[in-house]
């Protein structure tokens, strides 16, 4: 027999579920709203722990996503430091891991996900972290105090200053972390494994500009080699790689993956692969229960399959559209996703779904003093289904649209490999 009764049931403490929160309020002021997050923390972004924050640039207060008293005002109860232990979806109840059992009308699964673990002899030595959350992104400003005032020796153009990391892993995070430990004033080796930072969804001209970048601030780029060995006498003191080279660090950063957090799906008949996996309307294959954010694969009618809703503007709508869904809408997925990052300064936004791409198509110069680039992936059938802005026009809404439409080239690849041609022509 359940201890409570709700009729809108969010678990997990992050962006997404914030979302649902706060579009169930918009239309359902008052139905009985319990949202569960395991951190102790309420509601915050993510996206800043790998960037201002981890600079030091932006506050531990500026990530929340609303202040403490949001959550009375709306009649939001806010549990934090609490695991959802049990689904039983038959019952529609939640068990928590303090044995009280919740029943809902409707729920949300926001679980997120976790770093997947260093899987290399040494990794379990001190020194090795991992980055999710504002407790992670804290203790690596202990790390980074500690080295710059007691660790390895480095010389910058004739200026010497402590403090060394290694960095595991060239995407998207492994990029931000490393860009931002330079700028804390860190000597950064970045290991990325693939012959170029960002492989998984960036070409070889964009990958190598990011090489490029981050060579010109100070930060030694491993393309195409792997790490081998953490070594050290007690805790981290050098990371061995593939070409029988070593390098020498005070600590060191993996960023070598997620998992998707569905351990409380186990058991259930909610259908869920990598991912949990939810329609165009974030519903998953049990009519009363929902999913967004880093564990949902949300159905993407665009290109015809399931893809990833971690990425920061993508948790927050796929959470508004399940929240907006849970109450009675039928509100439609139906955005061209998309990530967004900042590497010293220069803003850097990309559309659409790289696994298409069949060719990419540069415009503009990839020149790391002034960039103002694009590169635009072209799908086998001819048509526009990815593109990256580098610079200044990074964020034109004119290469979300080239996405959108699936604009069909027609033999245009030298106009839109011209700078000086208009992009809204086609």
């Amino acid at each position: 027999m359940s201890d409570l009764h709700v009729k809108y049931l969010l678990i997990g403490g992050g962006l997404a579920s914030f979302a649902a929160a706060e579009a169930i309020r918009v239309r359902d002021p008052i139905g009985p709203l319990v949202l569960i997050g395991q951190e102790s923390s309420r509601p915050y972004r993510r996206v800043p722990l790998s960037k201002g924050f981890l600079r030091r640039q932006q506050t531990r207060e500026s990530l929340f996503t609303a202040e403490p008293d949001w959550f009375v005002k709306h009649t939001v109860e806010l549990r934090t430091g609490t695991r959802a232990a049990h689904l039983d979806a038959a019952r529609s109840v939640v068990t928590l891991d303090n044995g009280e059992a919740i029943t809902f009308d409707k729920l949300l699964i926001a679980t997120g996900a976790s770093p997947r673990q260093l899987d290399l002899p040494g990794s379990n030595l001190p020194g090795v972290f991992y980055l999710r959350t504002i407790e992670d992104a804290e203790r690596l400003h202990t790390a980074i105090d500690k080295a710059k005032s007691e660790g390895r020796k480095w010389d910058d153009q004739g200026v010497i200053h402590r403090g060394r990391a290694a960095v595991i892993g060239g995407g998207l995070l492994g990029v931000e972390v490393a860009t931002s430990l330079a700028q804390s004033g860190i000597g950064v080796d970045l290991v990325v494994g693939s012959s170029h930072p960002w492989s998984h969804f960036a070409g070889p001209a964009t990958g190598k500009f990011v090489s490029r970048l981050l060579q010109k601030h100070g930060v030694t780029v491993h393309d195409a080699i792997r790490a081998q060995r953490v070594e050290g006498d007690g805790r981290v003191q050098r990371l061995s790689l593939s070409d029988a080279s070593s390098v020498p660090c005070d600590f060191l950063v993996a960023t070598v993956g997620t998992a998707v957090n569905k351990e409380l799906l186990r058991g259930t008949p909610v259908v869920a692969e990598k991912a949990v996996l939810v329609n165009e309307h974030c519903r998953t294959s049990e009519v009363s229960i929902f999913a967004a954010g880093d564990c949902a694969a949300v159905r993407d009618n665009l290109f015809g399959r399931y893809r990833a809703a971690g990425p920061w503007d993508t948790a927050a709508a796929t959470g508004a559209i399940a929240g907006a869904n849970m109450v009675g809408d039928e509100r439609v997925f139906d955005e061209v996703t998309h990530v967004s990052t900042e590497l010293f300064g220069v803003p850097v936004w990309a559309w659409g779904q790289a696994a298409h791409v069949d060719r990419r198509l540069l415009r503009g110069a990839p020149n790391v003093d002034a960039p103002d680039f694009v590169e635009i992936g072209v799908a086998p059938d001819g048509r526009i289904s990815y593109a990256i802005g580098v610079g200044p026009h990074a964020s034109d809404p004119v290469l979300a649209d080239l996405v959108k439409h699936r604009v069909k080239i027609n033999g245009n690849e030298e106009r839109l490999k011209d700078p000086g041609k208009p992009l809204d022509i086609f």
